[in-house]
């Protein structure tokens, strides 16, 4: 008897230990909740660090760029750090990247594709037009917490902007304040 019971206690226990175990995985993954608008459903947003935001943020303008094709050539970036806010409030950094190309291209055609792209992607879109051609912006996602095209005939630019991520700006390449 003595020895079952030792066996209902290790198992317990074992138990206990699985659940510690598991909600620490949880923590050490960096899932954060990130501040949503009114009516949106609250989500996990991964807490990354300032490689794997830039390197999220670079693939997600060469998406784009390599979908339309010609040459782009960095404006901006991808080294410009700036300061952002992560989830819980605390100070943190974010990469900005700005490509541009003198592609004429079909701008309509280009908008509605990178529209089509991002929201298969699970991205939130908002399209604007005016008297140089169709803007597209595009946010929400787990990689980035932006992505922009303008689609200007002769004038094309793509902008990222990385997910937040705890770092000071200034020790990583220059901050807007």
């Amino acid at each position: 008897m003595a020895q079952t019971e030792w066996r209902r206690t290790a198992t317990g226990r074992a138990a206990r230990s699985a659940v510690a175990v598991a909600a620490s995985a949880l923590v050490l993954t960096g899932c954060a909740l990130p501040e949503q608008g009114a009516g949106e459903p609250r989500r996990a947003q991964p807490v990354v660090d300032a490689d794997a935001a830039k390197q999220q943020m670079i693939d997600a303008v060469d998406d784009v760029t390599g979908r339309l094709g010609d040459d782009w050539k960095a404006r901006t970036g991808p080294d410009y750090a700036e300061a952002c806010a992560l989830p819980d409030g605390a100070p943190g950094a974010q990469w900005r990247y700005l490509v541009g190309s003198s592609r004429t291209g079909t701008p309509e055609e280009d908008a509605q594709d990178a529209i089509d792209h991002w929201k298969a992607s699970g991205l939130r879109i908002e399209r604007r037009n005016s008297s140089d051609g169709p803007a597209v912006f595009a946010g929400g996602g787990d990689q980035i917490a932006s992505i922009s095209l303008y689609a200007y005939s002769g004038n094309y630019t793509v902008q990222a902007v990385s997910l937040c991520f705890p770092g000071d700006p200034d020790e990583l390449g220059g901050d807007l304040g």
